[in-house]
């Protein structure tokens, strides 16, 4: 959307009535903004062992079907596995495990162009207990040193629960469904209304209303993707807060947590303490978050968006 086609539509709207363009325009950013942060919530993409190669393990949603998987991750219906238990006789429900196959066919250990990166995605890894950067690069097929300089590793050695990154992936994304055969690869979801839980307000502490006050209602942001870790808070205040380095004291983050699709937003105490217990990790987050992001571990990889300035 141009600068050029809503400063037009305020104009036409400034003709009828002051009040109800401002109503208007208001509601008008919302939406917009809506979208981006869809956008920017579903752009993680994560990769497991799957015997001898990796796969995408993906939950089957409701209005889907394997046909549109199939299309949105450019392979084959007859590639995909399922849960041991899965019966295959019977109709796929949501909930469905499916093993997408990341194979020649949509992997690259090439950064694509400006040219061919409409469908490329990053993908990534969760390391193991008993993974090594030796296993991951041989399933990636780069070398040891390859696999160091793309993840910015200064040694061989990895932690349980790190992320690493290990190629791009082909994928039809959500908002490039700009004809009908690519739109084909998304399901047509019903529009639901948004209801507001207000039992949880009081979790976030008003941090989102800030948020979108040093945000210029999300039209001036940062964002960051990284491993967080978890820190014990004293206090009695109900509002998140968290360590995090380039953002001064106070600043509010939206926080997101891809594996959960859940978000919360946190208050900036100040830097991140220079301590083992924050060791490769972007921003320290109180533990008593870790239910609000849906998540038990220690550590987690999340989407930041902030602030610019």
């Amino acid at each position: 959307m141009t600068v050029g086609i809503i400063l037009g539509i305020i104009v036409v709207l400034f003709g009828i009535n002051q009040v109800v363009m401002l109503r208007y325009v208001f509601i008008f950013l919302l939406s917009v903004l809506s979208m981006h942060a869809v956008a920017q919530e579903t752009d993680s993409l994560f990769a497991i062992r799957k015997g001898a190669k990796w796969a995408i393990k993906y939950e089957l949603k409701q209005w889907e079907s394997t046909r549109m998987l199939a299309q949105r991750y450019y392979v084959s219906e007859r590639e995909f596995e399922y849960e041991p238990d899965f019966d295959r006789t019977k109709k796929m429900v949501p909930g469905t495990i499916i093993y997408i196959p990341v194979t020649a066919e949509n992997y690259s250990l090439v950064k694509p162009s400006a040219l061919d990166s409409r469908d490329m995605h990053e993908l990534y890894f969760r390391v193991g207990p008993k993974d090594d950067i030796a296993l991951i690069s041989t399933y990636a097929g780069v070398t040891k040193s390859t696999m160091r300089t793309w993840n910015n590793l200064h040694c061989n050695s990895l932690t349980e629960g790190q992320t690493l990154f290990i190629g791009w992936v082909r994928m039809i994304g959500r908002d490039t469904t700009d004809n009908p055969t690519r739109a084909a690869a998304y399901p047509p979801l019903p529009v639901k209304p948004v209801v507001v839980d207000t039992s949880k307000l009081h979790i976030l502490g008003g941090l989102d209303t800030v948020y979108n006050r040093q945000t210029n209602n999300g039209l001036n942001v940062l964002t960051e993707k990284g491993t967080s870790v978890f820190f014990e808070k004293g206090g009695k205040t109900t509002a998140f807060v968290a360590f995090h380095n380039g953002t001064p004291r106070g600043t509010i983050i939206k926080v997101f947590n891809p594996g959960t699709n859940k978000t919360i937003y946190v208050k900036v105490l100040g830097p991140v303490p220079d301590t083992k217990l924050y060791s490769g990790s972007i921003i320290g987050i109180c533990e008593a978050a870790k239910e609000a992001l849906g998540i038990a571990e220690n550590k987690a990889w999340v989407e930041l968006s902030y602030p610019a300035n």
